[in-house]
């Protein structure tokens, strides 16, 4: 049996960079993989995956992921299922939730049909703790008293060109209180490094445009100042290790969905459709 060898991609803190070590598995694959976002903990983590085709987004029509112990020599499959698609997105991704009841080292084999039906597989590994670090499913996170637009100019609340003003009116301890979902999305648009975050904003403000109405809609910078690329107050306090990070939140201030890296207008808004069900 072939012995399969992982390498490991890690997101950098705040400006959405990425560090590839060299890997030791060399045969050759048109589909390279990457993982974009970090931060998992033991459950059931998402995991968003880019496929490339040399610069440009793999034309694929399904993924499968199947996920491998690493704790044991050789690594042992555990769980396999079916990535979903979010093609409404600047790069369009897919996401996998597998079952990980371990922390430590896990491998991703990820199976890629292609539209001829040609198979590509690649390896990745995530790095999975027992707990995350920042806020997680099930959590309240805190009570943050972010800065708004009652008493800041917007310009300084946001880096983005063209914010929609409906996103910096109430603090994220406002919208724990006041019994409606929310919406918080961590984002730097314009100081983000590739376009797996700079239009997650977007994503959340068509989402407000869907459902403006029935729930809170909040973004947080990343920078509270932006010629010093001083890191914001919330995001020390909520121990965000990268950016972006959407949350959404359900009447109780429960957090139901944790999303980092890219997240498409369809993703949010279809976990909005299930907390006001």
């Amino acid at each position: 049996m072939k012995r399969l060898l992982w390498s490991i991609l890690l997101f950098g803190l705040v400006a959405c960079g990425t560090a590839e070590p060299e890997s030791e598995y060399a045969e050759p694959s048109v589909v390279q993989v990457v993982i974009a976002a970090n931060d998992f903990a033991v459950g059931t983590p998402r995991i968003p995956l880019v496929l490339f085709d040399g610069t440009e987004t793999a034309d694929v029509s399904h993924v499968t992921v199947t996920t491998y112990d690493m704790s044991v020599d050789p690594p042992v499959a555990v769980w396999t299922g079916d990535a979903v698609e979010y093609a409404d997105y600047e790069v369009p991704y897919w996401v996998v939730r597998p079952q990980i009841d371990t922390a430590g080292a896990w491998g991703l084999l990820v199976t890629s049909t292609l539209p001829d039906g040609t198979v590509e597989e690649y390896q990745r590994s995530v790095m999975v703790e027992a707990q995350s670090s920042a806020p997680n499913v099930g959590d309240t996170p805190p009570a943050s008293a972010n800065r708004t637009a009652a008493t800041h100019d917007i310009a300084a609340l946001t880096s983005g060109n063209q914010p929609n003003p409906a996103l910096y009116q109430m603090t994220v301890a406002e919208a724990l209180a006041n019994g409606r979902p929310s919406v918080i999305t961590f984002a730097t648009p314009a100081f983000c490094a590739t376009k797996f975050c700079a239009p997650v904003v977007d994503s959340v403000e068509q989402a407000y445009a869907q459902y403006g109405d029935q729930a809170d809609f909040i973004h947080l910078e990343i920078f509270k100042d932006f010629q010093a690329m001083t890191q914001a107050d919330e995001v020390l306090e909520w121990a965000l290790a990268s950016e972006p990070w959407t949350y959404v939140l359900d009447e109780n201030g429960v957090i139901v969905a944790r999303m980092g890296g890219p997240v498409a207008p369809q993703e949010v808004t279809a976990v909005l459709a299930q907390v006001l069900e």
